[in-house]
């Protein structure tokens, strides 16, 4: 009898599953590795005996160009390292100098550096905001206004009884502010675009 194609499917799954078990970890790999081993032991020596176990130079004769790749050795204590580290930065001043140019090189979380109210033109779900706009409505809803009401308008300080004849417009003719509109420059057209014509012979 021939086996269905769902079977098949069925026992290759199967069988998939019964290797892709992990085998059980071994009692001999749960223990430190070599290298933790040689760092526990060195961590126990005075530093100038790891210096000669290892030939590295003092970390405090350490100037411009010595290698201190011995010092970057996982067997090797971190505060040997660091000591190292240190005397390489002493030692070249490009290395000390922040340029400024990175983002991390600024302390965030320093509240007191911290600006107090940034400000910007920048709306959430809106964008950019154009302060222009917002001028524009002014100066029409001016206009309008003028136009519903062409009376001037007097002073409070300034009547007709105090000095008769002199009466102060605090809007302008609206003739004028229509000019003034008029005569806001115009946008400037787009230049044509360059447009290469190819010619096959």
């Amino acid at each position: 009898m021939t086996e269905s194609r769902l079977q098949r499917w069925s026992r290759r799954k199967t069988e998939a599953g019964r290797k892709a078990e992990p085998a059980p970890p071994s009692a001999a790999g749960s223990g430190p590795s070599p290298e933790a081993e040689e760092l526990a032991r060195n961590e126990a020596l005075p530093e100038h005996e790891v210096l000669e176990k290892y030939g590295l130079p003092d970390p405090d004769t350490i100037g411009l160009g010595t290698d201190i790749a011995g010092f970057m050795g996982n067997e090797i204590p971190d505060y040997l390292r660091r000591k190292a580290l240190r005397a390489l930065w002493k030692s070249n001043p490009v290395l000390a100098v922040l340029d400024g140019l990175n983002d991390y090189d600024e302390d965030f979380t320093d509240a007191g550096a911290a600006v107090k109210g940034a400000k910007t033109l920048y709306k959430v779900g809106q964008g950019l905001i154009d302060k222009t706009k917002k001028i524009d409505e002014q100066l029409e809803n001016r206009i309008e206004a003028h136009a519903e009401d062409p009376e001037p308008i007097e002073s409070e300080g300034i009547t007709e009884e105090s000095e008769p004849g002199i009466a102060v417009e605090l809007l302008p003719d609206p003739g004028s502010l229509e000019r003034v509109v008029g005569e806001a420059e115009p946008e400037p057209e787009p230049e044509p675009r360059y447009r290469p014509r190819m010619r096959f012979e």
